[in-house]
């Protein structure tokens, strides 16, 4: 079983995002999960469908910075379109 991909930060959601994420999440498989588990109405949504396709891409190529990047920052964005993210976007 390969290690899990860290985004190298903790990301902070709002107490808003309960149950649907914690807190903090820290890993892409970890958020791949909890998308996984969003109701279909919230993840037919585009911002979840950009934020699930990058996700699955860092999967794909775990070497790849700018591909982890690309995810946490569609990641955050989803988020941030919910209402869940507490903190401020990656640049």
């Amino acid at each position: 079983m390969a290690p899990e991909i860290s985004f190298g930060r903790i990301i902070r959601t709002s107490t808003t995002a309960q149950p649907q994420f914690p807190i903090f999440v820290e890993t892409v498989e970890q958020c791949l999960d909890y998308i996984q588990e969003l109701p279909l109405p919230t993840l037919d949504a585009s911002h979840w469908r950009a934020a699930s396709q990058a996700l699955w891409s860092a999967v794909d190529f775990p070497a790849d910075t700018a591909r982890l990047k690309e995810a946490d920052q569609a990641l955050c964005a989803a988020l941030a379109a919910e209402g869940w993210l507490d903190e401020i976007r990656p640049a």
